[in-house]
């Protein structure tokens, strides 16, 4: 009996085997690959991450040190956020000009006031005694048949009159030349949202050295900011513009106070 009994055993063990092995080819291996079919996006998510990190090693992520890099991330954003809305508001067109730049352009409309501009200007130049050579006034922005955002005119014309405005304002005493790049408003500035327009203004002026230098700093000043430094509160209202270039050269030995300069700065605007 007791034999016949190991011998069952014995027979039993081969078919447990093959049962096993079955079970092995026809479950488990199917299961094996269907776990490592869904793993395989997981992995590539993570390996993505762990280089998105620069690590090499995906299986060694501190998920602390990442959290704290996200909300470090977050705060950046935010406050780049906060940055941009500053300076798109600094940028910020007068309240006059904005309407002018949001209505239909009317081409006889701005050549009107244009023209009443450069009346007033000479005329304020005139009782200031201040030389206003030919090239300034010729230099205010003209209307073309090849400007495209022709309602952006306003703005530029409101730039030049600041400036011009404001170099009477600080006794500029001889202005040479004016010229503005309108090529530029036709195209919005790379990489800046909300199609804000860059508009060059090349400047240049004869005047002692303290008044340059006060024109100079205000220019980047709005009107409430020029009376903060202690300028008269009658100073001119005019959009920020910011010095992109500027020369200064002594005129001569005999007039170590007296310089000419020759100055580029950048205003923008909206193409709304």
């Amino acid at each position: 009996m007791a034999s016949l009994n190991a011998y069952k055993r014995r027979a039993i063990l081969p078919l447990t085997g093959l049962v096993l092995a079955a079970y092995y080819a026809f479950v488990f291996l199917p299961i094996k690959r269907r776990a490592e079919s869904l793993d395989a996006p997981l992995k590539q998510a993570w390996e993505k991450l762990a280089l998105s990190l620069e690590q090499t090693n995906a299986f060694a992520l501190n998920f602390t040190v990442l959290t704290n890099q996200l909300q470090d991330t977050r705060t950046a954003i935010s406050r780049l956020d906060a940055a941009r809305k500053k300076a798109l508001a600094r940028v910020e067109m007068p309240p006059s000009v904005r309407i002018r730049t949001s209505a239909p352009f009317q081409l006889v409309d701005y050549e009107n006031e244009r023209s009443k501009q450069l009346d007033d200007l000479a005329a304020q130049a005139t009782r200031s005694k201040i030389t206003v050579e030919p090239a300034v006034y010729a230099g205010f922005p003209q209307h073309t048949a090849d400007i495209v955002y022709q309602h952006l005119l306003w703005a530029e014309l409101a730039m030049v009159e600041g400036m011009v405005k404001s170099a009477l304002f600080h006794q500029i005493p001889i202005m040479h030349s004016l010229e503005v790049d309108v090529s530029p408003t036709n195209s919005p500035v790379v990489g800046v949202a909300g199609d804000l327009s860059e508009v060059p203004i090349q400047f240049e002026f004869t005047s002692p050295i303290a008044n340059a230098i006060d024109f100079i700093q205000s220019l980047p000043l709005r009107t409430e900011e020029i009376t903060a430094q202690g300028f008269p509160t009658n100073a001119p209202t005019k959009p920020p513009l910011f010095v992109d270039r500027l020369i200064i050269k002594r005129q001569s030995p005999d007039k170590t106070d007296e310089v000419r300069v020759s100055l580029r700065v950048l205003g923008f605007v909206y193409r709304e």
